[in-house]
């Protein structure tokens, strides 16, 4: 169907095609809610870990060894410890009664046991412990501080209050200890807190100033007095060398405070002074934790409202509540989720008052506003079942924004054309009005839709679930929006004019209301006026443009690529809420600062052998992680096979990050198997200490089969290493070793040792003469290596990205003006403005997380609209006119509705600001940069830039004939399109220097039919018309009213 019988279509049938929609969209709102399951937003973090990368492939296959893994072999289908027949008889390895049920009851019993994992989950429920936590229930002496804190040490599950005081803690004076002895008395007497607090609520916090009480043997802090303060902080001074020296277990390891190893000194040989080391105060900074004795959770919810009044209060004192840990983040983010869906609405609805005041048309508003739910309908109907994602991240609910403002474009483009061509004297038809208004501003709005959904599917590359998402949801929403806006905008316009809706206002003209409007409208109308009118501010200084916009765009290339920079996250905690709330002041700014919560563990290093690291999980369900997948293992009984292993394991010792300050001597099964062996005598078995390595097949096997279930019996847990079996075969092998590098959210450092890991696994495989596909193990460090792939994902996926987009629009700019240098000046332009936005949010201290990624991967696409349509016009202006009367005449063209469209992108960020979901917050910030940035580029340094390198007439420009016409337009034809665009110009733009004859347009009757059928805008409103539809109308050339066009309609002439 072409376009005039499409534009025939809308004049004739306009209801019947807004109720074809309307029964679609309304399908899809049941099909939507009956059949799919509703988004879930309780856990905000599900997809943010990168999916089928190497390392995330190698951790899923290790965790489903580990889940399929059995320490007693009650299941033919899981991995076992040992062979199956060697499990009756395992007992006479180590005991002389034993049986099968005893051994698989010892076995639960030991793997149960981790006393180096301290877990939050010990707190098993509000208002009751575990027996490790309260002593009188266990029958044991309680100690004389567990008499005092009712508990052993402060524990992670406990809520957490964090302390900010306005002096160092070593030199606190007592009345600020004071201050602080009675805000923890006033959190722990509120109504909020009895009811989800632990021991009755008879019990003392973990707090400084209650374990100064306690070490100067006071009941209370309010006991306190200044000389047991003093001296208590010097104790505190002088006993902080033994902590930064002394190993960890010498505080917990029962009397070794005077060991050779430990040797701390008597003043400090007290397990309270370590415990305000390393749970309770910060070395470096005057912040101060309160363990109170509250599980983390919901039921604190109360408490934590209250506690934020508390907060505000103690700003400006000597002791303030700075920040919370209560474990209710994640609850608080989805009560924000529904709380900000005001700064939505507010968003939307001063979007919709700038809507009205440009259409003055309550219904033209009300349907665009229709559009835009439509849009997020029908997309959401084809995310669930199109595309098959049930996946629903937050990071979707973001594009609601992105639709309100790619709405409002669209509807300036199409409302600015179609008065436009409506007020022109060829065009008093009602269908030729809709014929001409479609083939201009659905090419417009088909450009900029391409160019943005170009820019949110190109996001796609990247490996993180919730960003892929959210770029196929947004980029749906882009190409949904823009069939909506071709068939129902069209369709209401079309309403609008033909039932005489136009004449329909909800305030009349003399109201308050109506003089308001009517107010702002001159107003706006004087600024385009002043803007776009005057050539001395773009034309008469455009030297001073280029070089100013050029430097500002270099800084923010300094900005982007030098100092600061725009840098890898710095912390695993993603941030969910605003940059004042709590939550994230206390993973901000205290974690960092506090021992207990900043201390890393060394990474593991753990190689498997016989599994496959091939992901099988479903890319787009979150919750499926794969299964486990087993490949043909070597046949460990072979003697070169023994060597191979050995050889690899003394290698491993050798390397760098192979942590050798500790004795490391459960790590390799035929190094363990070796000392087995040869601490036996002869006398008991065949596996004894006269056997020579590598052993014979049959010896080799025997002895591990003995030698497994033997000793793992005791100690061990489904990720101990060692071999696993499945039935009676080796069926895979762990090797696992510590390394002396610590966890880090260092990207240089998490670099450089999954680098070394992986070049030391590549070269000790390659050496080889077996088969190496049996000998290609992966390894993984049991999660730590996580946030480094998320870290790895994000620096790849988001420069290609932008390649990818920046590709893809000099690619659309170039097919939209087929012209060189305007392609250049667009890429040129739309580079600058990319530059600085991006500079300006390194210099906000933005950093490349998930969150920023996404809203950055939207730069190009937003950058790129304005600077193509400035384009387009400068390529449709008459070609007779040198390059700054067509700067000028673009800009009228086009300035007014860009000016508008500028304008509701940028009310709709700065409503967004006060949110309290920091998404909401970043995304608002980024729109309200981009789009300044944007428009300025676009209205005063790209107009610069083409009046100096603009091109002159038909330089550089290309045309094309389509194959699929019949060929060239009439002379006559061509003729009548010159002399309408002439007259059209000489009485809607007198203060340009045109001519009224053809003769100056003697070269554009001669173009080709798709260069007459663009030029036949060239010249028709200035912006000061595009803000006054009203005043065009009482023109000479006005429009006639319903009645005359109703009466012409059925003629084919005007």
């Amino acid at each position: 169907m072409g376009r005039s019988r499409y534009a025939e279509l809308l004049t004739h049938y306009p209801v019947p095609i807004l109720a074809v929609i309307l029964v679609v969209v309304c399908s899809c709102t049941l099909l939507s809610v009956l059949v799919a399951k509703p988004p879930d937003f309780s856990d905000p973090l599900q997809g943010f870990i990168p999916r089928y990368t190497d390392i995330h492939s190698s951790y899923r296959a290790w965790h489903s060894l580990v889940e399929n893994t059995a320490i007693s072999s009650g299941s033919r289908d899981l991995l076992t410890f040992y062979p199956l027949e060697e499990k009756a008889t395992a007992g006479t390895w180590n005991t002389t009664t034993s049986t099968v049920n005893e051994l698989y009851q010892r076995l639960r019993r030991s793997s149960s046991v981790d006393a180096s994992n301290e877990s939050d989950s010990e707190i098993t429920s509000y208002g009751t412990t575990t027996p490790d936590f309260y002593a009188p229930f266990t029958g044991r002496v309680l100690s004389p501080k567990e008499q005092f804190f009712c508990d052993s040490k402060p524990r992670g599950g406990y809520a957490q209050l964090a302390f900010s005081i306005s002096e160092d803690i070593y030199k606190m004076n007592f009345d600020t200890f004071t201050q602080l002895c009675q805000l923890q008395a006033d959190v722990e007497s509120s109504e909020y807190y009895k009811p989800v607090c632990q021991f009755d609520c008879m019990c003392r916090s973990f707090s400084l100033v209650n374990y100064v009480a306690y070490l100067s043997n006071r009941s209370s802090c309010f006991d306190v007095t200044q000389p047991d303060l003093t001296s208590t902080l010097q104790l505190l001074q002088y006993c902080y060398t033994f902590y930064e020296t002394i190993p960890f277990d010498c505080w917990y390891g029962g009397g070794m405070f005077h060991s050779r190893r430990c040797n701390v000194s008597d003043r400090c040989a007290n397990e309270a002074i370590f415990e305000l080391y390393h749970y309770i105060i910060s070395t470096d900074k005057p912040i101060t934790l309160t363990f109170i004795h509250m599980a983390q959770g919901k039921p604190t919810y109360s408490l934590y409202t209250k506690l934020r009044n508390v907060i505000s209060k103690s700003r400006n004192k000597n002791v303030h509540l700075m920040a919370l840990n209560f474990g209710l983040k994640e609850h608080e983010f989805e009560l924000s989720l529904t709380s900000d869906i005001c700064w939505i609405s507010l968003a939307l609805v001063v979007v919709v008052l700038i809507i009205w005041i440009y259409t003055e048309s309550v219904f033209i508003t009300f349907m665009t506003c229709t559009s835009m739910a439509f849009t997020v309908i029908l997309s959401y109907t084809l995310y669930q079942f199109v595309f098959h994602i049930e996946y629903f991240p937050f990071l979707n609910l973001l594009a609601t924004i992105v639709v309100i403002g790619i709405g409002a474009d669209d509807l300036f483009i199409y409302w600015k054309t179609w008065i436009s061509i409506k007020h022109s004297r060829n065009a008093s038809i009602l269908e030729r009005i809709v014929t001409y208004t479609f083939e201009h501003a659905s090419t417009a709005m088909f450009v900029t839709s391409a160019s943005t959904a170009t820019a949110f599917f190109a996001c796609t590359y990247t490996d993180i679930v919730s960003m892929r998402c959210f770029c196929i949801y947004a980029g749906t929403c882009v190409l949904v929006h823009y069939v909506i806006v071709i068939t129902w905008l069209p369709a209401c316009v079309v309403i609008y004019e033909k039932y005489a809706l136009r004449g329909c206002h909800v305030f009349g003209k003399e109201s308050k209301v109506g003089k308001l409007f009517r107010s702002i409208h001159s107003q706006l109308t004087r600024l385009s006026r002043f803007l776009l009118n005057r050539q001395s501010i773009i034309s008469t200084i455009s030297y001073a443009w280029l070089p100013l916009f050029l430097v500002i765009s270099v800084g923010g290339a300094i900005a982007l690529f030098g100092w600061p920079r725009l840098s890898p996250p710095s912390s695993d905690t993603f941030q969910m809420l605003s940059f004042r709330h709590p939550f994230e002041v206390f993973d901000r700014e205290v974690r960092k600062h506090v021992n207990f919560l900043s201390s890393y563990a060394s990474l593991p290093i753990t190689f498997v052998f016989g599994v496959s690291k091939a992901f099988n999980g479903g890319y787009f369900d979150i919750k499926s992680h794969g299964s486990l997948v087993l490949q043909p293992l070597p046949d460990l009984s072979l003697p070169e096979t023994q060597l191979w292993f050995s050889n690899f394991c003394w290698e491993l010792r050798q390397q760098d990050f192979f942590d050798d300050s500790i004795i490391q001597s459960h790590g390799c099964f035929v190094e363990e198997l070796r000392t087995w062996i040869m601490v036996r005598s002869c006398a008991s078995d065949l596996c004894c200490q006269d056997l020579v390595f590598p052993y014979n097949q049959s010896v080799f096997s025997y002895c591990l089969d003995k030698y497994t279930a033997a000793t793992m019996t005791h100690g061990h847990t489904v990720a101990s290493p060692g071999v696993r079996y499945k039935n009676n075969k080796p069926a895979a092998v762990i090797i696992s070793f510590q390394s002396n590098v610590k966890a880090d959210y260092n990207y240089d450092m998490m670099e450089n040792f999954h680098k070394n890991v992986s070049t030391f696994l590549q070269k000790v495989t390659a050496n080889t003469e077996m088969n190496n596909e049996l000998y290609k193990p992966f390894f993984t460090a049991s999660g730590g290596l996580l946030f480094y792939d998320v870290q790895s994902t994000l620096l790849r996926s988001l420069p290609l990205s932008l390649a990818v987009v920046l590709l893809a629009s000099s690619i659309i700019v170039f097919v939209t003006t087929l012209n060189i240098l305007l392609t250049v000046a667009a890429l040129l332009t739309i580079s600058c403005s990319l530059l600085t936005t991006l500079g300006i949010l390194s210099l906000l201290g933005w950093e490349l997380n998930i969150l920023e990624s996404v809203i950055m991967s939207l730069a190009v696409g937003l950058s790129m609209d304005f600077p193509l349509h400035v384009a387009v016009a400068y390529r449709i202006s008459p070609l007779t006119q040198d390059r700054k009367q067509r700067v000028m005449t673009s800009l009228r063209h086009v300035g007014g509705c860009l000016t508008a469209a500028m304008l509701t992108t940028l009310v709709a960020g700065i409503c967004m600001l006060p949110a309290q979901v920091v998404a909401y917050v970043k995304l608002g910030t980024f729109l309200t940069l981009v789009i300044i940035s944007s428009w300025l580029y676009s209205m005063f340094f790209m107009p610069s830039l083409l009046i100096h390198i603009g091109p002159v007439g038909s330089f550089l420009q290309l045309r094309f004939k389509c194959c699929g016409r019949k060929g060239r337009r009439s002379t006559k034809d061509a003729a009548d399109k010159a002399t309408y665009s002439d007259e059209i110009s000489s009485e809607l733009t007198p203060s340009l220097p045109m001519t009224t004859s053809r003769s100056p347009l003697a070269p554009v009757i001669e173009e080709s039919a798709e260069e007459l059928e663009l030029s036949k805008l060239e010249q028709i409103t200035p912006a000061s018309a595009l803000l006054e539809p009203r005043n065009m109308a009482r023109s000479e050339m006005s429009y006639s009213r319903l009645s005359p066009i109703v009466e012409t309609y059925e003629s084919d002439e005007p």
